[in-house]
């Protein structure tokens, strides 16, 4: 498994069997889309004829083949996100994370502002939603963690008004910059994904200062639930 974070002080809490396989691949979607997609590449589960997104040039000599495959190989994303502000005709049933929790994805989307507010149009062949490994999260749900709908945009959302916007039309619970870039670059290489993030802020104007308050202590606690939950899938 590669444990995959935007930046190196979310992977920090980790014990070090586990910080083995850690890496930061950057913050932002292209950043961490390119980094993921290298990661993937060079990992030594592909075979030489496993179609990824990083393909050899044709003066390339071909590489040995592997006896791993793709499917041995698993990527967690963990990091933080911010919840969006509640919605007044949110479903009931459905837990709203609050500052502190932890919560684990059991979709992601790509959220754009400006198509939320009708100023801009994302194209239907584009696509806008990466899946992830159902199984996995369900195991994360047992430890105590919230499902949630991750949304990924280009920026952090620091307007109120945009927050309350993006809550009621965007299409997910809580806000992260990569989510989407790393499950989309596992898709494309026929990785599966998991993705478990703390909430440090209510996404919205106070959202950063909330972040830099809490992001230490929750980045302990995704940490300790993933080796939680690692643990017990050894056993």
């Amino acid at each position: 498994m590669l444990i995959l974070a935007a930046f190196a002080p979310e992977l920090a809490p980790f014990s070090e069997p586990y910080r083995q396989s850690a890496r930061a691949v950057g913050i932002g979607l292209v950043t961490a889309a390119h980094a993921t997609g290298a990661l993937l590449a060079s990992h030594p589960a592909f075979r030489s004829d496993h179609p990824h997104p990083s393909y050899p040039s044709p003066s390339s000599p071909p590489s040995a083949p592997s006896r791993l495959s793709p499917q041995s190989l698993s990527v967690l994303l963990v990091g933080s996100c911010g919840v969006y502000p509640a919605r007044p005709a949110a479903d009931p049933a459905r837990s709203r994370p609050g500052i502190g929790s932890v919560i684990v994805a059991e979709r992601v989307v790509l959220v754009d502002s400006a198509s939320v507010l009708g100023h801009a149009a994302v194209p239907e062949p584009m696509g806008a939603r990466a899946e992830v490994d159902r199984t996995a999260s369900t195991r994360f749900v047992e430890q105590g963690c919230i499902p949630a709908v991750v949304g990924s945009t280009l920026g952090i959302t620091t307007s109120d008004s945009l927050a309350h916007a993006l809550a009621e039309r965007g299409g997910a619970d809580v806000e992260n910059m990569e989510a989407y870039a790393v499950a989309e670059a596992c898709a494309a290489a026929g990785v599966s994904c998991t993705v478990v993030l703390g909430v440090t802020n209510v996404v919205g104007s106070e959202g950063r200062a909330q972040w830099r308050q809490h992001h230490v202590e929750v980045a302990a606690k995704v940490a300790q639930i993933v080796e939680r939950v690692l643990r017990l899938d050894l056993r």
